[in-house]
Order: structure tokens, then sequence, then C-alpha cells
């Protein structure tokens, strides 16, 4: 019998009271990597293992974290209902955020899209030319939302390019800010059509068994 509020009957599925805070970890690596999960026991791909070739990098102390979605949409017109539908196609998915972290010219370098970093003691150098269009990375971005027991949320994506002009804010009495800095996930046809632009997980032994 539905209770007074006039709640369904039968099965329910309710949300847990979960509240994520805070942004992830950002972790980038060259797209000719496999990921380390190539796939899992579920068939998903996804996590990195660094080499010697294809190293994996870290995103330093990222600020103005945002995660959003690039759809094109267009609506189903009848001459008699109006909308009767909308056609969806995803584009692509996009990180955005801001970075206080400068070196090393190693890391960065990736980012702004310059030259490979020289280094000679006691000089690291990198050039600014023409931007690489060939260069594509995995993005993989854990975010632990209980320590204590490990519970950690993670998202994947297999063909990302940083992309967009950056804006460098270097004002008095507060630390450097990359801004405007963007990654953006593309679709991998290599992959199965569910995870074309990437996956999310979730890892948790008390609620997932």
């Amino acid at each position: 019998m539905a209770i007074t509020t006039g709640s369904p009957i039968g099965s329910l599925t309710s949300q847990e009271e979960i509240y994520l805070e805070g942004a992830p970890y950002i972790f980038f690596q060259d797209a000719r990597a496999n990921p380390l999960f190539n796939p899992d026991a579920s068939g998903f791909y996804w996590n990195m293992s660094g080499t010697s070739t294809y190293p994996v990098y870290e995103v330093g102390c990222p600020v103005d974290v945002s995660f959003a979605d690039n759809l094109t949409i267009n609506d189903v017109m009848c001459d008699t209902v109006g909308v009767k539908a909308t056609i969806q196609q995803r584009n692509y998915v996009e990180f955005s955020f801001s970075l206080q972290s400068f070196f090393p010219f190693s890391v960065i370098s990736k980012m702004l899209r310059f030259g490979t970093p020289v280094d000679s003691s006691p000089k690291s150098q990198m050039g600014i030319g023409p931007v690489n269009n060939d260069q594509f990375w995995h993005v993989y971005t854990p975010k632990v939302y209980n320590s204590d027991v490990g519970d950690y949320l993670w998202m994947y994506f297999h063909r990302a390019q940083f992309v967009d002009a950056f804006n460098i804010a270097m004002t008095y009495g507060t630390p450097w800010r990359a801004e405007g800095l963007k990654l953006r996930a593309y679709a991998d046809t290599t992959k199965p059509e569910a995870q074309r632009f990437g996956s999310w997980g979730r890892s948790d032994l008390s609620v997932i068994v």
C-alpha cells in the first residue's frame, strides 16, 4: 500500500546520502599508450600505467574545475502537435580548469602546447611554436570520497586534447594562474560504442556487491 505522500509502489531505487566535494586529481598520458585495464573483467577500458616512453603526467594544483557536455540538439517538429521528440548527438565532453603550478616545464608544456623542454643545468628551456594538432591524451580523474575505507569515483577518457587559448594572470599578492585550460575528450571509434568518449566508475565495497 502506498504511503500518504503518494510514493510509488513496487521496486524503488532511491539515491544515497553521499555528497562529493572538491576537485578530482587529473592525470593525462599519451593516447598511444594502452590503458592499464585494456579491458577489465567487465569490459571497460580505464586507468594508466606510466612507462619511460609514455609517462603519466599529473596536473598540479588545479582550481575552478568543471566538467561539461557538448551536444547538437535538433527538435523533431510535426505540424499537428509541434515538437514530438528531440534528436541529440554528443560531440565531446570537456574539463575546464585553472592552474597554479607551473613547474616542471615537462608537465605544463603539454597543457600550454609549447615545445619539448630542454634541460641543461641549471636551465630548463622550451620554445613557443605552432600547436601540434596530432597530439591526443588519455585522461584519468579519480576522486576519493571516503578516505577511511578507500571509496572513490573516477572518470576516464580515451582521446582528448588541450584546446582553447590560455591566459596567465600575474596579479600582485596572489599566485600566478593559467586560466582557460580545457581538456576536450572526443569519440574514440576503436572502443565499444557505449564507451566511445570514456567511462565513469566507482569503487565502494560497502554498497556495491
